[in-house]
């Protein structure tokens, strides 16, 4: 009988009653672990007390030992008053500490308090609770379990979780998610102490960048020697070069959001000399433990291309999420892209022979899939393989003998300027092996990117 164990458990502890009631949660539906486990005490207080007032004289002294149980041990009022009203005398029991939880569940009101104090500088619109407990909790949980056989009992993580996602949404006024939470509070539970930790969701800002300059890298490059510490060789910048697209766009976003750091997100990237012109490339920016969630777009957009005039400019700011991200990493490479290539040769070439190769080119490489090796000037730091890419399209100006100009349109992550030089054999065929004689992409330019 789940009375038997009742007493049984007082007879050795004193628990809360919220702990009595998570003990047998899975028995009853439609309430909370307090009002189940002061059910249980009360009902077990008017058994007893009934059949206190049979004529059975054994009864009687069992049911007075029960009482008493759940008078001293349990601390339970209506018990006491029992006894009382009964003119039965109860031991004076010094108020003790709940053995399960110590007290936790009985000063919910300090945790959220405390939590609503942490929160008052930052904005979300909804939150959820974690908790991360002590083993000594946990531990000392399982063998009370095991000692007694409860097989019914709601974790004490669990329990904790709803009472305070409760509590916190009426005081916050706002509501739990828990799927995709604007921020995670996390209780770090002991029995003497606790501490909240607040995990904000990263903000995340879609928009497309140009490029105008052929001498500054997408991303961030810390300094080969020294890996970001600082030598002779960075002039202890820490940096291979000393500005990046993301550190030009970046910092008016995380000043804004009150972020704690940025991790820029591009749909591929061009190399350092090349140009991203025409509508831009796709990016997104991660703003990292932002405290504020909702930013002015077009003050931020029109700041970073004032102070970037000439060099970089971002436009189309709208605001995303993790889910983009991963699909604009995963697409990058099945978008179409326009470049523009400036290709030199220290032979000369006649009008007359370029109009013949590029007719030749069109029948090489349009609406066909070529591979290419990974490109000797990236092998130290891309795995060495054969990637199949398809060329769309080829368009061939002649400037002179010796310069030509390119449009040329292909799958993304396409080698152009290994396609026109053939990297020593690593691309081929290539533009040089079309035209039997060495060619160079001086200048590359990315027009137009499919998105």
């Amino acid at each position: 009988m789940i009375f038997d164990k009742v007493l049984q458990i007082y007879q050795k502890y004193y628990i809360c009653i919220h702990c009595l009631g998570r003990m047998f949660s899975l028995l009853g539906s439609y309430t909370t672990n307090f009002e189940r486990g002061n059910s249980l005490l009360l009902s077990l207080t008017m058994e007893n007390h009934w059949s206190f007032l049979s004529l059975n004289n054994e009864q009687q002294k069992k049911s007075i030992a029960n009482l008493k149980i759940l008078a001293e041990k349990a601390q339970y009022l209506p018990a006491q008053k029992v006894l009382q009203n009964e003119g039965l005398s109860i031991s004076e029991e010094s108020e003790q500490s709940c053995y399960l939880c110590h007290g936790i569940f009985s000063n919910i009101k300090k945790y959220v308090d405390t939590a609503k104090s942490n929160l008052k500088d930052i904005e979300y619109n909804n939150f959820l609770v974690g908790t991360s407990l002590k083993a000594q909790i946990n531990n000392q949980e399982d063998d009370f379990k095991a000692k007694f056989k409860i097989l019914e009992a709601e974790s004490f993580k669990s329990h904790f979780n709803r009472v305070i996602g409760k509590q916190l949404t009426e005081t916050l006024e706002k509501p739990p998610e828990f799927n995709n939470p604007d921020i995670l509070i996390i209780f770090f539970l002991d029995f003497e102490s606790f501490s909240i930790e607040l995990n904000p969701k990263s903000l995340f800002i879609f928009g497309t960048y140009n490029k105008f300059i052929r001498t500054i890298p997408q991303t961030h490059w810390f300094c080969r020697n020294c890996m970001g510490k600082g030598c002779k060789l960075c002039d202890y910048s820490g940096k291979q070069y000393l500005e990046s697209v993301e550190e030009m766009v970046s910092p008016e976003f995380v000043k804004e959001a009150l972020a704690d750091g940025s991790k820029f997100h591009g749909a591929g990237r061009e190399d350092i000399d090349v140009r991203m012109l025409g509508r831009g490339r796709p990016f997104i920016l991660e703003l990292k433990n932002p405290k504020v969630r909702k930013l002015n777009l077009t003050k931020i957009e029109k700041r970073v291309n004032k102070s970037n005039k000439k060099k970089v400019s971002i436009h189309n700011l709208r605001y995303s999420d993790k889910k983009e991200v991963i699909k604009l990493k995963a697409e990058a490479e099945n978008t179409k892209k326009i470049y523009r290539a400036r290709v030199v040769t220290s032979n000369r070439i006649t009008r007359e022979t370029f109009k013949e190769k590029i007719v030749d080119l069109k029948k090489t490489f349009e609406c066909q899939e070529i591979h290419q090796r990974t490109p000797n000037r990236v092998s130290h730091r891309r795995a060495d393989k054969i990637r199949g890419k398809s060329v769309f399209k080829i368009e061939g100006i002649f400037v002179n003998p010796q310069l030509f100009e390119f449009v040329i349109e292909t799958q993304g992550g396409t080698y152009i300027k290994e396609l026109i030089n053939g990297d020593e054999g690593r691309t081929s065929p290539s533009f040089s092996e079309i035209f039997q004689v060495p060619l160079v992409c001086k200048e590359l330019d990315v027009m137009d990117i499919s998105y």
